[in-house]
């Protein structure tokens, strides 16, 4: 699995663990909060100029959005097949499990579909970069929601990490 997919899923499941209390408005805003972390410090670890940021960011969200989208499709078929309230047939978990393969290739053809792209418009060093900020990224928000300070992060390097999770306000 790419750590690219890894980590977009992560953060998405984080983000969905996170922002799991409160109403829809505060989860919406601390989501915001997030994202506006999130690219920040990509930026600044990628190093994207103001004219390379202007055509990655909207590249950039396009295949977050398709993520997400497969993201919550693997999580409805995971919750039918395990958290189903009747029995599914043997037919039906064939299907459901023939499903999770699927959304994995799609996940991988995404991937790659995007790894193309990225690599049209960043340099192949900041490709690099983007795949290793990603996952440092990934690393210190679970440090913190894990009620780790930011400076107690062994394996996180602490240059221009987020500060904090966004709180409720």
């Amino acid at each position: 699995m790419n750590k690219k997919n890894i980590i977009l899923v992560m953060v998405f499941t984080i983000s969905q663990v996170f922002f799991f209390s409160g109403n829809a408005q505060e989860e919406e805003s601390r989501l915001e909060r997030l994202k506006s972390q999130k690219v920040a410090f990509l930026t600044e670890r990628i190093g994207l100029s103001t004219e390379d940021a202007q055509k990655f960011w909207p590249v950039y969200n396009e295949m977050a959005e398709k993520m997400d989208k497969l993201w919550k499709e693997k999580k409805e078929n995971i919750k039918r097949l395990y958290h189903s309230d009747e029995p599914l047939s043997e037919a039906e978990k064939e299907a459901a499990i023939d499903q999770h393969i699927s959304y994995e290739l799609k996940k991988a053809n995404l991937e790659k579909e995007y790894h193309e792209k990225f690599k049209k418009i960043l340099t192949i060093d900041q490709v690099i970069k983007l795949y290793g900020a990603e996952h440092e990224f990934k690393k210190k928000m679970l440090h913190l929601i894990k009620g780790g300070k930011s400076s107690s992060c062994s394996d996180c390097d602490n240059d221009n990490e987020p500060d904090r999770m966004p709180s409720k306000t």
